[in-house]
């Protein structure tokens, strides 16, 4: 439970450092125009990339351990029906 905690609370934080981050990304986006120089458009894009790469990982990370407690539940409990039947 320790780790499942751990992940949530990191989980939380990148959340919340993403919808930070997003705004002013966002806000940076709204400035740009047809003369906004190509390689700062592309560093941006980057930022946005790396952004959203962080919080997919970090949601990975809560799922795969979902998906694993749920699994370690189910061979217990096929288990105990096993010994029943």
């Amino acid at each position: 439970m320790d780790e499942t905690r751990q992940l949530l609370k990191i989980f939380g934080v990148a959340v919340t450092d993403f919808e930070a981050e997003a705004e002013k990304l966002k806000s940076v986006a709204e400035q740009f125009t047809a003369g906004t120089d190509k390689a700062e458009v592309a560093g941006h894009l980057k930022n946005v990339a790396e952004l959203c790469r962080e919080l997919n990982t970090r949601w990975l990370q809560v799922t795969q351990r979902v998906f694993q407690s749920q699994n370690e539940l189910l061979t217990r409990c096929a288990e105990a029906a096993d010994k029943v039947s």
